[in-house]
């Protein structure tokens, strides 16, 4: 068999890995996303954006 045949088959055979990969990671973005911008979190996150106005004492 050709060599290039051969090597575009095995790519061919594990692009299902692929593409199970970018679901899972697609998923996981998505998933992370809705949670940060749940009302829950929202305390956590104004806390975050005022750190760096802070001189870090707690007085």
């Amino acid at each position: 068999m050709n060599q290039v045949l051969q090597s575009a088959a095995e790519h061919v055979r594990l692009g299902w890995v692929l593409g199970v990969m970018t679901v899972f990671f697609f998923a996981w973005f998505v998933g992370w996303t809705v949670w940060t911008f749940l009302p829950r979190n929202r305390a956590r996150y104004e806390e975050a954006a005022r750190m760096p106005l802070t001189d870090g004492g707690d007085s």
